[in-house]
């Protein structure tokens, strides 16, 4: 009888603690996917918004890079997506590295990171994701 309770126990243990950790991998899974399209749309408006521009000098090539991560950022705000804190901490020995190598701010280093990680919206299992999504 009370090898049954046992079993019947262990079984109930495991059964409700898969259930609960499937419900949280589709909540995960959902927020990637919502994630990802509003950053999609958020890239399409930039690359419009700067369609009309073409760069001949660098500084102009500059710039356009520029204006697309700022309509990116304010588009993703428009959407209560912000700068992730959890990003920012994991990139800031990343940057104070880099800047020691190549002979470049700290700041300047930074934001080379932050640029290239804010059009990445898909999760990577080494790194946290740039944006956060904070409810008002």
């Amino acid at each position: 009888m009370m090898a049954a309770l046992v079993l019947i126990a262990a079984w109930s243990f495991n059964y409700f603690a898969d259930t609960e950790f499937n419900i949280l991998a589709k909540q995960s899974q959902q927020k990637n996917q919502a994630l990802i399209k509003v950053g999609d749309e958020c890239i399409s408006i930039s690359e419009r918004a700067s369609a009309h521009l073409v760069p001949k000098l660098e500084f102009q090539r500059l710039e356009l890079q520029a204006r697309k991560a700022n309509v990116v950022v304010r588009c993703m705000a428009d959407r209560n997506y912000y700068q992730s804190p959890a990003w920012l901490k994991y990139s800031e020995p990343i940057a104070a590295r880099i800047s020691s190598e190549q002979h470049v701010s700290v700041d300047e280093a930074l934001e080379k990171l932050k640029r290239t990680d804010m059009l990445v919206f898909e999760p990577v299992s080494n790194k946290p994701v740039y944006w956060q999504y904070v409810k008002k």
